[in-house]
């Protein structure tokens, strides 16, 4: 993106900040609530990584399906309502059409975060128990040292592309989880994993 286009952006976005302030405190108050339920409950904030389309979301849903915790989307489902209003679309095309303008939506993300790193990352947690879709390095390493997430699982996929919106490595995350071959394989990995953590639902009494 050229410099012009990227200040054009800078001023776009923060004029939408400004305009949904009263929506973006909402969604950070109902965020501590939920992280101070989290930590009652004691339940680990899982942010599953990994380039576009590795099964990130697929293992967010199956752990939600599994243990009836939340998840209705990820971080670029968080954002996306901003973004339509920017692009002036409907949520759901923006978002249908996501893959389409990756890197708008990565410089998007990024100029909304600038002054807090993990601000989108919160937004999502809002409404979410896990995490995915985290892109930025200094993204990951802030929900890292604030605690704003508890354990990172990069997902190997080597049947995607690499992404050029994800700024970190497998090496930079807690844990490798691969998915290379079918959804039965990976979701036993994924119970292997939740077993040893001794992981169980906090919302309605799965475990």
């Amino acid at each position: 993106m050229e410099n012009k286009e990227l200040r054009e952006l800078q001023l776009e976005v923060a004029s939408l900040r400004e305009a949904n302030a009263p929506l973006i405190d909402e969604m950070l108050a109902e965020y501590e609530s939920s992280r101070k339920m989290r930590e009652d409950a004691g339940f680990p904030v899982i942010a599953f990584c990994g380039h576009g389309r590795s099964g990130k979301d697929l293992a967010a849903k199956w752990l939600s399906d599994t243990y009836g915790v939340r998840y209705v989307g990820s971080v670029s489902h968080a954002v996306s309502p901003f973004i339509a209003e920017s692009l002036g679309v409907s949520r759901e095309e923006a978002f249908a059409s996501r893959h389409d303008n990756r890197m708008y939506w990565f410089e998007w993300c990024n100029t909304l975060r600038e002054h807090d790193p993990s601000l989108l990352v919160k937004l999502t947690l809002a409404e979410n128990d896990m995490v995915a879709g985290i892109r930025g390095d200094v993204e990951l390493h802030m929900c890292k040292t604030q605690g704003v997430i508890d354990l990172a699982i990069w997902v190997d996929n080597p049947r995607v592309v690499k992404d050029p919106t994800v700024e970190f490595l497998a090496d930079d995350c807690d844990i490798v989880i691969r998915n290379a071959g079918s959804k039965v394989s990976y979701f036993n990995k994924l119970k292997i994993l939740c077993d040893y953590l001794g992981f169980k639902g906090i919302r309605n009494g799965k475990n």
